[in-house]
């Protein structure tokens, strides 16, 4: 005889409407069960794929995000490269200025050095701006506004900040290498060496007359040499005249602007004309014994704002 377990079923039944006889259909439990443990599974995996699913759309989601961060992040890295570039190039441009200025003064390094050192810029001296790379044009950086950041800032954010104290820095350097170039261009204009070899033999001030009794002002200084001797311009300018002119004999006058003007008389000869533009130490003409004079000597004369002044603060080399 069958056991419970086995007669433990459910049936189904068909009874139709017209004459034709019942249908019947037993599922056994067991059957049952299997079935309602299937939909429970069919049901948990598509749960668990419709949460895979949209965990997956939420991280690609955030991984487009990321990488629109990641361009934006890239273009700034970009600027701020071409903006540290430009201040790279103006800070070469004051370091090559400086060796210029170094170089046509005849200064020692170090001074100018100990100079830029102490000048203040917003509040700080240039002895807390550190110079990556020594030797080289590097980024300057204030080691003091630096030492009490936190490490944790992000790399872009301490890239602004040093593009941003460069900005504030490099507007009033800039100021000081027109102000420097300014002052070069102005050295050049300032007469500053001897105007040919030789012996000075009378200086700027009152004497006797040497062809003469009496005493005058003698307005310059006479170097006496060779008779054909180069006579040089003693700074960069424009050579305004040419030619004989009275006691002075043949000369040659130079405007360097400034206020500053030299004059080369007793000349034998001429190697420039009016209008030319000349350079220190360019010959500008021959020493020789034209128009008043004792003998084969340059009477040189150094004018400042249309009066003359002692030409031998000006001769620093020959």
């Amino acid at each position: 005889m069958p056991s419970d377990k086995h007669k433990r079923c459910f049936t189904i039944m068909v009874v139709p409407h017209t004459e034709e006889s019942t249908f019947s259909l037993r599922i056994p439990l067991f059957v049952v069960q299997l079935l309602v443990a299937f939909l429970v599974l069919v049901v948990a995996g598509v749960g668990v794929l419709g949460y895979s699913y949209i965990k997956t759309a939420a991280e690609a989601e955030e991984v487009d995000l990321l990488r629109q961060i990641n361009r934006a992040q890239q273009d700034e890295i970009n600027a701020l490269a071409v903006e540290t570039e430009k201040m790279v190039e103006q800070i070469q441009s004051i370091d090559e200025l400086v060796d210029f200025v170094t170089n046509k003064l005849d200064l020692d390094p170090e001074d100018i050095n100990n100079e830029v050192e102490n000048q203040s810029f917003n509040g700080h001296t240039m002895s807390e701006y550190e110079t990556e790379n020594p030797g080289e044009a590097g980024v300057v950086s204030l080691q003091r506004s630096y030492s009490s950041r936190s490490a944790s800032e992000g790399v872009l954010d301490r890239a602004s900040d040093n593009i941003v104290l460069l900005q504030s820095i490099l507007p009033e350097r800039s100021d000081t290498l027109d102000s420097v170039g300014e002052y070069v261009v102005q050295a050049d204009a300032k007469p500053s060496v001897w105007p040919c070899r030789g012996r000075m033999i009378s200086g700027f001030g009152m004497r006797s007359i040497p062809y003469s009794s009496g005493y005058q002002f003698h307005t310059g200084v006479d170097i006496v040499g060779a008779y054909g001797t180069d006579i040089w311009a003693s700074a960069d300018g424009e050579v305004t005249f040419t030619g004989y002119r009275g006691s002075y004999g043949n000369i040659v006058i130079i405007d360097h602007g400034y206020g500053y003007e030299t004059y080369y008389a007793h000349l034998s000869g001429f190697a420039v004309t009016a209008g030319d533009f000349v350079e220190r130490n360019q010959v500008v003409g021959y020493m020789g014994a034209s128009g008043r004079t004792t003998g084969t000597h340059l009477h040189y004369e150094v004018h400042y704002n249309g009066s003359p002044v002692n030409p031998y603060n000006y001769m620093k080399t020959q």
